[in-house]
């Protein structure tokens, strides 16, 4: 017992410091940076239950998050349905079609099944651009601001902040979880040798199930905290490619297949792109996103 409360005593008082931070820290700037932060690690961490432990290269999971962001925005405006109600239902629908999308294709190998989750991926983009009378199309979907904690909806950043920052800490927990669990071996065996993982017994389609449906239905509460946060929705930045190659990115730079690894990468890589975009944003606009890419390949050789 004491061994076990050594071994957790760190990330407890890391977690018992970041909830002291809008005790010291005012500045909404820098709330909202770290809020950011949360939020990319958070989307990683939600990644590499199955980018990670299982070693599958899903760059579909923007799919997901846009289910997730678009289910319980519709539900909140249009039916005036809670969002903690509607993370629920945006997590039960990006959970059935994770589900769809492993049965199909997880008998692929190598990059072909990273090529397939992109095709699902670009089927959400163009629903979610074709359904005007449903989500808007391109011209955006607003949520009504009506703040109320019911409504996950807040006047300042500290609300915010205590968000995501539970949201951070449940990612953590469940990677933990996932890491110490028969599940978290049977994956990374399969990722480490297919072949001897089912000579040895392991289910190798059931537990990548579990793994793919548990990281959508993660992935799609955080795109209605994403939703409720930015009060703004449109296709291209929530089914977009982007934020798959993000989320994956940020596990490989922090270490990937590791419950600390994505908070890691966020926390390197998340603010150097708000400062290259702030830095270079108006006068030379898109060089920040090749002086990101450079600081990038150099973490990536160096770390």
């Amino acid at each position: 017992m004491r061994r076990r409360l050594a071994r957790h005593a760190p990330a407890v008082l890391v977690v018992a410091a970041l909830a002291a931070v809008p005790l010291v820290v005012t500045n909404n700037y820098y709330l909202d940076s770290i809020i950011v932060i949360f939020f990319w690690g958070s989307m990683a961490a939600a990644w590499n239950l199955v980018g990670g432990y299982a070693g599958q290269l899903s760059l579909g999971h923007t799919a997901f998050f846009g289910i997730g962001a678009y289910a319980s925005s519709i539900l909140f405006a249009r039916y005036a349905l809670t969002p903690w109600l509607g993370l629920l239902v945006g997590a039960a629908l990006a959970t059935m079609f994770a589900l769809f999308v492993g049965l199909v294709c997880f008998r692929l190998r190598g990059p072909f099944f990273a090529l397939v989750t992109i095709a699902f991926a670009e089927v959400g983009l163009i629903v979610a651009s074709s359904l005007r009378d449903l989500t808007k199309g391109t011209e955006g979907f607003n949520i009504p601001f009506r703040p109320a904690f019911e409504n996950m909806l807040f006047r300042g950043k500290v609300g915010y902040f205590y968000l995501f920052l539970g949201y951070a800490v449940l990612l953590y927990v469940i990677s933990r979880a996932v890491e110490q669990s028969k599940l978290g071996y049977s994956l990374i065996a399969f990722r480490e040798d297919e072949e001897a993982a089912r000579m040895l017994g392991v289910p190798t389609v059931r537990v990548r199930l579990i793994a793919l449906g548990a990281s959508a239905a993660l992935t799609a509460v955080g795109g209605t905290l994403y939703a409720q946060y930015y009060q703004f929705l449109d296709p291209a930045s929530t089914f977009g490619i982007n934020f798959s190659i993000q989320v994956a990115l940020l596990t490989m730079v922090g270490g990937i297949g590791t419950a600390v690894g994505p908070f890691f990468g966020a926390l390197l890589m998340t603010p150097l792109g708000q400062f290259f975009r702030a830095w270079l944003g108006g006068g030379a606009a898109g060089l920040y996103l090749a002086l990101y890419g450079i600081a990038l390949i150099l973490v990536v050789l160096f770390l």
